[in-house]
């Protein structure tokens, strides 16, 4: 099925709530936080306040001046905070990164992934530091990516252009390989990061996953809506039966 003009020549997806399951640790952390200040605001009412002001740290670091993840967390955080009137510090931060070896792959990912990698090439990006995203690639056992990168590597953060540009350069070259962004097939979770993917030309899958996001999408329509990533098995078998493009 890997015959020459087959497509996709390989499946890019993003990590965090699109292969693992972030948001159940973060939740924990934030009533860590609210534990420790005596505060009895609802933890998930809480996260959803920091992950908003996360996303919006995110994508000013993507335009602008370079930040790790971990800063954009420190910095979030503490805008949460003052939010919600909470004496807590940027420290505090401390209370997620401290608990992501606990973050776990949902139970369809590897599956999937494995049978994809017969079918395809599987990339697999990250707006993280490299020690968070080994950490969770731990996590599949036996099964290996052909390819993973992220901030740290890439020195760059979706959604701007050149992570996802970075990513089919520096695995092109790796893997031997032309990838155009017409070739891949993109999978992520936040709509932000499959629509800006779609921008670029990638046909591209939403996989709703996090409850802290909206179970329609807002804005630019998906090529693909799912909720497992089975089915993403299910879109390429079905593409590469049809033959060459």
């Amino acid at each position: 099925m890997k015959g020459k003009g087959a497509w996709p020549k390989a499946v890019f997806t993003d990590s965090k709530n699109t292969l693992f399951a972030w948001d159940p640790v973060w939740v924990r952390a934030c009533s860590n936080i609210l534990r420790k200040y005596g505060n009895k605001m609802d933890p998930q009412e809480f996260w959803r306040l920091w992950a908003t002001f996360a996303t919006g740290e995110n994508h000013r670091a993507a335009f602008g001046k370079f930040k790790t993840f971990t800063e954009t967390l420190r910095i979030s955080l503490n805008h949460a905070f003052k939010a919600s009137g909470i004496p807590g510090t940027p420290d505090d931060v401390t209370f997620m990164t401290d608990l992501w070896d606990e973050v776990e792959p949902y139970p369809d990912v590897v599956p999937a992934l494995t049978r994809l990698q017969e079918l395809t090439k599987v990339l697999i990006y990250s707006n993280v530091e490299t020690e968070y995203l080994d950490m969770m690639v731990k996590k599949f056992g036996r099964f290996r990516p052909d390819f993973v990168g992220d901030m740290d590597k890439s020195q760059s953060r979706k959604p701007s252009p050149r992570a996802y540009r970075w990513v089919l350069e520096t695995a092109g070259r790796l893997l031997n390989m032309k990838l155009n962004f017409s070739d891949v097939l993109y999978v992520a979770g936040p709509q932000w990061d499959v629509q800006a993917a779609m921008a670029l030309g990638m046909k591209a899958v939403w996989i709703h996953r996090s409850y802290r996001y909206p179970a329609e999408v807002d804005g630019v329509e998906p090529d693909y809506q799912i909720d497992d990533l089975r089915d993403v098995v299910k879109i390429v078998e079905s593409s590469l039966s049809k033959g060459p493009r």
